[in-house]
Formats: structure tokens, sequence, C-alpha cells
């Protein structure tokens, strides 16, 4: 476990995650491409689903955001009209799916190097590797986020200032 913020150990162990858990078995998507580091990851987290419940009574059930690590989420059924490979051939490099975060509709990825995206209307960078990357997204650590000018291909911070990714 490589999570910094126990408020993320907290919310995998409330999705179903325990140390030692590996269901790398039961992905139905194929992923003998992926990074080695995203085939650890996936064999450990893939297939929880984390939830940020607003407010829960016995009426009513409010979910403020969804994060599902899921690979296969983006294929097939799941269709990510094309992002993958436009998105691929802006950054140069394959990107592999890891799963879906609502409300804001986005793909969570990363590259062979191990950064971690969110991809879909906009292309934004969220980590360095998959720990960092899953983290900001779940504490919606969003002034870490650079987004992808698509334009020329250069990342801007939140200031709107171009930068180099990290």
């Amino acid at each position: 476990m490589r999570f910094s913020d126990k408020r993320i150990i907290t919310r995998l162990l409330e999705s179903g995650w325990f140390d030692g858990r590996n269901i790398l078995k039961n992905l139905e998507f194929p992923i003998e491409g992926y990074p080695l580091e995203a085939k650890k990851f996936l064999q450990e987290y893939g297939l929880l689903k984390v939830q940020d419940v607003e407010y829960d009574n016995e009426y009513q059930r409010y979910i403020a955001s969804y994060f599902e690590i899921n690979p296969m989420i983006g294929k097939g059924h799941y269709d990510s009209d094309g992002d993958f490979t436009y998105y691929s051939s802006i950054l140069g490099k394959q990107i592999f799916n890891l799963g879906y975060f609502k409300p804001d509709g986005y793909y969570i990825c990363c590259d062979a190097d191990g950064r971690v995206y969110k991809i879909g209307e906009y292309c934004f960078y969220v980590g360095g590797d998959l720990y960092e990357g899953i983290e900001n997204i779940l504490l919606m650590n969003t002034l870490k986020s650079l987004q992808l000018d698509e334009d020329t291909g250069k990342w801007w911070n939140m200031d709107g200032e171009y930068v180099k990714l990290p």
C-alpha cells in the first residue's frame, strides 16, 4: 500500500480492499499490454467502487462522486468515443484505461511511465504515479492538476501558466 493519506486508505477499506488482495484473474479485459506497475495496481485495487456519499437516509442516498477501478470501462459496452486514441496521439504515447470517475465523466488512465490522467472532454494530468494520481482524484486535489492544451500539446496549470509536465 503506497497511498500516503489515511483518508484514502479508509475509503478503500470501506470499498472492499484488504491487504494482499489479488483479483487479477477476475478482470475480463486482457491487460497483457499494460505496464507492470498498472498490472500490480489493478491486481490489488481493481474492481473497487469508491463512493463519496454526501448523505444517506431512509428515503434517499446521494452519491457526490463515484470512482470505479475497472479497465473494462471504456471498452465495448462502455464506449470511450475514441478518447483513448485521440489523446494517445496528442500525448505521443499509449494510454491505458484504469477506470471511470463520476460526476465529472472522466476516464482514468495511465501511460507506460505511470503518469495518471483524467480524460474526457479535456485531458488532465493528475499525478506522476498511480498512487499519487488516484489519491489526487479521490481527494479532489484539482489545484495539483495540469490541463492539456490540445492545440499546442503543452500543459498549463490552474493559474493559466504553461508549465512542463513533471
